[in-house]
């Protein structure tokens, strides 16, 4: 059984992907989604992959086949576990820079990507993708795509359940507005047995989430994670029978600590993935407001207050304490 972490744009960057290796052991990390150009240019390559935090993937998106070359060495040397090509983003940034979801048309062309990738890497590429494009059910399109790209090596596929709107849907309603199906995934998978195709798109609940397992063998999940954190906890104990029985002032604690010198000082990108850890609590809202004051003012992260499990007359209390 695999559990893997969606890649999000801003949100699985190096500081929630530390987060959530506190909680779960298990899940296979991804970035967030990083385009060749500003890997070849940017500071990324500078990264160093905390040891603890394998499996991780590399989310890649772009439409120059020698620029993919560029960058899966890079990748390779840094020390990611796969590389995934990004194939299913619907924002409109991206496909005007000609990559995501519009490339599932032009699959003899991701299939020159997968192809230059794996001639200078020994690395499992992967693609993670939409069912289609637009309104329109048929499979056609993306079993034609799912057959010329794993030709040229791609034997790993992250299907979203749902279309990509490419024209009148914004980003985020793309992830609501076109329907989930679940089924359809499945006919895919029955039609490329030899694949690996795993689901994503929807998954939030614990029953669905095993009953889904079953059948593809692994799942993919994001903004649920995101969303409510502790319902890793809760995955981690249902699917691996795993439960390291971490409380949420542990987990802040620990997270605090793991950080160094330059990341406890990025005040805002460091806490406010922790955002969420009280969320469905009495301490939620409070919480949001605590780490809100403490990002725009001029105490260091040290001072965060952890909040304590114990009660006081029946009410939940925040206990202040200084790692």
């Amino acid at each position: 059984m695999k559990l893997f972490l969606a890649p999000m744009v801003g949100r699985t960057d190096k500081y929630f992907r530390k987060l959530i290796r506190l909680m779960s052991p298990n899940i296979t990390l991804f970035t967030e989604m990083i385009t060749v150009d500003s890997l070849l240019r940017g500071n990324f390559r500078n990264y160093a992959i905390p040891s603890n935090q394998h499996p991780i993937v590399a989310q890649v998106a772009g439409n120059d086949k020698n620029k993919f070359m560029q960058a899966s060495d890079i990748l390779a040397k840094m020390g990611f576990d796969e590389i995934n090509l990004n194939i299913g983003c619907p924002s409109s940034k991206v496909v005007k820079g000609g990559f995501g979801a519009c490339q599932i048309d032009n699959p003899d062309d991701v299939a020159s990507y997968v192809r230059s990738i794996l001639s200078c890497t020994n690395l499992p590429v992967s693609i993670k993708t939409r069912l289609g494009l637009g309104y329109e059910q048929n499979l056609e399109s993306i079993e034609k795509f799912i057959h010329i790209t794993s030709n040229a090596g791609c034997e790993i596929f992250y299907i979203h359940a749902r279309n990509a709107v490419l024209n009148g849907l914004s980003t985020k309603k793309n992830r609501s507005v076109p329907p989930l199906r679940y089924d359809d995934v499945l006919k895919l998978k029955n039609k490329f047995p030899d694949l690996k195709i795993y689901i994503n798109g929807g998954i939030d609940n614990l029953d669905e989430a095993t009953h889904l397992l079953n059948i593809y063998g692994g799942i993919m999940i994001g903004r649920k994670i995101y969303d409510d954190p502790r319902f890793l906890l809760e995955l981690e104990k249902k699917i691996f029978s795993f439960d390291n029985n971490l409380s949420t002032p542990s987990i802040v604690k620990k997270y605090i600590n793991q950080l160094d010198f330059e990341e406890r000082n990025n005040k805002l990108y460091a806490l406010k993935h922790l955002t969420n850890l009280y969320k469905g609590t009495s301490l939620s809202k409070k919480w949001r407001k605590y780490l809100h004051t403490l990002i725009n003012s001029d105490k260091p992260i040290t001072d965060v207050n952890y909040f304590n499990n114990e009660e006081n007359h029946g009410e939940k209390k925040i206990n202040c304490s200084h790692s």
